[in-house]
């Protein structure tokens, strides 16, 4: 028992480490699914954007889908960077889960929802976990310094 407590204490002693490995990660992940979406220019946006029309919402299809490329690019960016941190950690939430919400009113049934809900899910908690250590934001100062935290 007490060497699994030593292996918690040391790998607990490593969370701004494994903060930046999520943070390098996921953002490019996000950057990689975001770009084509941009790229895609406003016949692809509309596509997209169009796919609000599952909740009902019809207006400003090429505008909604740029703005969720924008989010999954320029998001997938700041989270890497840990820039922005907790703001864009937001927005990745809401997109994903508009995008959730909308897989799920085309008629997917909920379990095979997975990705879009696993991935908010992932959002939604690093939202109150911060960026750690190794960021813009602490860098900067826009997150407290160690020894401001509780």
């Amino acid at each position: 028992m007490n060497v699994l407590r030593e292996l918690n204490r040391f790998i607990a002693s490593k969370k701004d480490l494994g903060l930046l490995f999520f943070r390098v990660l996921i953002g490019l992940a996000f950057i990689w699914h975001g770009v084509p979406k941009l790229l895609s220019g406003p016949e692809g946006w509309t596509a997209l954007g169009s796919m609000m029309g599952a909740l009902g919402i019809h207006i400003f299809p090429t505008f909604l889908g740029l703005v969720s490329g924008l989010t999954e690019t320029f998001g997938g960016l700041f989270i890497l960077l840990g820039f922005l941190y907790r703001p864009m950690s937001a927005l990745l939430f809401a997109n994903l889960m508009i995008g959730t919400a909308i897989i799920y009113a085309m008629g997917v049934p909920i379990l095979e929802v997975t990705r879009p809900l696993e991935e908010g899910i992932f959002f939604l908690s690093i939202l109150f976990a911060g960026p750690g250590r190794y960021s813009l934001d602490e860098k900067l100062g826009v997150e407290p310094s160690e020894a401001g935290r509780i």
